[in-house]
């Protein structure tokens, strides 16, 4: 699962450099359920405290908190 370890990266780093405080997260290959487990793991590893992702209505979304 590399591939979408670097992908949750990607959509981390690009989050982090703009200045949107909240985005939606559309990946249709994955279960939203399992994004978001990867997603709030990359955030506890890499230590984003600021940082927050979460489903609302069966949608994925990150959140600067």
């Amino acid at each position: 699962m590399p591939e979408m370890t670097e992908k949750i990266d990607e959509y981390l780093d690009k989050f982090i450099a703009s200045d949107l405080v909240l985005i939606k997260i559309k990946e249709e290959n994955q279960p939203i359920n399992s994004l978001k487990r990867l997603f709030l793991e990359r955030i506890k590893e890499r230590g984003l405290e600021h940082i927050t992702s979460y489903t609302f209505l069966e949608e994925l979304f990150l959140e600067k908190i």
